[in-house]
């Protein structure tokens, strides 16, 4: 049976952080845009709009 790491919200919090000091280190030194910045962190930052669809429901067709 495959082991399944479990969820640490401690490190999962520190991970954030150190993101975020990240974050805020390269956007005071010039390497991002606060822009790129914004676009990296979206909500949707990681979906392939390229790849997407939009398909209507037949149920309500009448």
């Amino acid at each position: 049976m495959q082991k399944v790491d479990q969820f640490d919200s401690f490190d999962r919090r520190r991970e954030k952080q150190r993101a975020r000091e990240q974050d805020d280190h390269d956007l005071k030194s010039g390497v991002i845009s606060p822009e790129a910045l914004g676009q990296r962190n979206g909500f949707f930052s990681g979906v392939d709009f390229s790849r997407a669809s939009v398909r209507r429901s037949r149920r309500g067709a009448a």
